[in-house]
């Protein structure tokens, strides 16, 4: 009985101690995408940053796969210490759950929160021949043509593909989904014209719709972003607190200490404020945030609630 008393009043010490050594060795941040795609990017301007304060190599192991659910994974089955990071993003943690029947972790018990990056619009384009310059003249335009514009996203249950969704109920219109594998695919037939609408991350259209071979009618964030503070939200053409973005955030194994998950927290909060580390978050059309643990697992809670309500209204399902 004393043994275990003596044991219950060490731990929080043992704790303690543990995280003033942390990190002991290299960290790992998961990536669950590959190499040179935005979170990707995201990742590694963090990590850059963390091993320099740390004096640790911090290692960015890109596990794609699976709508990100490999690498999700592999940090959720990974040990509790801190030294497996996950830079997750709506997928892994607020999406995939609810379009799978059977996914091998839980995004509510596996993860601990540390903190919310980054976060970069969707937006909605056009083919500049649509006779549509804002928001609500595409909606009137679906409304005269029901069920014969059609609209590209990288694939079905991707945050894109959701966004319509969650457009055509607030609008009350119906789009013609044509999901590819990845962004990339579409793009050439919406610059063709042969498809006239896409819905893409800013900063993968910036450069067509700069040069007018496609027009941006909106952006999906609450927010105007500061990387097109031109370009007019959904909120503000007529559907208020229309919100939906690619967003990136920090999480770590569920069981990690308060104490490693507070001095990870500190650092990379540090970190975000860098001049640098700012400047090259942003040049992937993302507006950092770093807010606490308390308000990431929130964001994630409302995120997963409201991607819950679309996907069951919309009846997408995939297994």
């Amino acid at each position: 009985m004393l043994r275990a008393i003596l044991v219950l009043c060490a731990a929080p010490f043992a704790a303690a101690a543990f995280a003033q050594a942390y990190p002991g060795k290299p960290v790992r941040i998961i990536v669950p995408y590959s190499a040179g795609g935005g979170t990707d990017i995201v990742a590694r301007a963090v990590g850059q940053k963390l091993s320099e304060a740390w004096g640790r190599s911090v290692i960015v192991d890109n596990r794609a796969g699976a709508s990100g659910m490999i690498g999700a994974e592999a940090v959720a089955k990974a040990p509790a210490d801190g030294y497996t990071l996950l830079m997750a993003t709506p997928p892994e943690v607020a999406v995939n759950h609810h379009l799978y029947s059977k996914v091998s972790y839980s995004p509510e018990r596996d993860f601990a929160p540390i903190t919310l990056v980054a976060i970069t619009p969707l937006v909605i384009a056009t083919h500049p021949g649509v006779p549509a310059k804002n928001i609500r003249e595409l909606v009137a335009l679906a409304k005269a043509k029901p069920g014969t514009l059609g609209y590209a996203t990288p694939g079905t249950g991707s945050t894109q593909h959701l966004t319509a969704e969650m457009l055509m109920s607030a609008a009350g219109i119906q789009l013609v989904h044509i999901p590819y594998k990845g962004a990339g695919q579409s793009i050439p037939d919406v610059l063709g014209g042969q498809v006239p609408v896409g819905i893409y991350g800013l900063l993968t259209i910036m450069q067509h719709a700069k040069a007018g071979k496609m027009r941006i009618l909106a952006v999906t964030t609450l927010k105007r972003s500061s990387a097109a503070p031109d370009l007019h939200t959904l909120a503000e053409s007529g559907f208020p607190g229309f919100d939906t973005s690619l967003w990136f955030g920090l999480l770590a194994p569920a069981a990690t200490s308060k104490e490693v998950i507070g001095k990870v927290h500190a650092e990379v909060l540090r970190v975000l404020k860098l001049p640098d580390v700012v400047e090259r978050i942003a040049s992937q059309g993302a507006d950092i945030v770093g807010n606490g643990p308390p308000e990431f697992a929130a964001f994630i809670a409302a995120e997963s609630a409201k991607y819950a309500r679309i996907i069951k209204q919309a009846g997408v399902k995939l297994d």
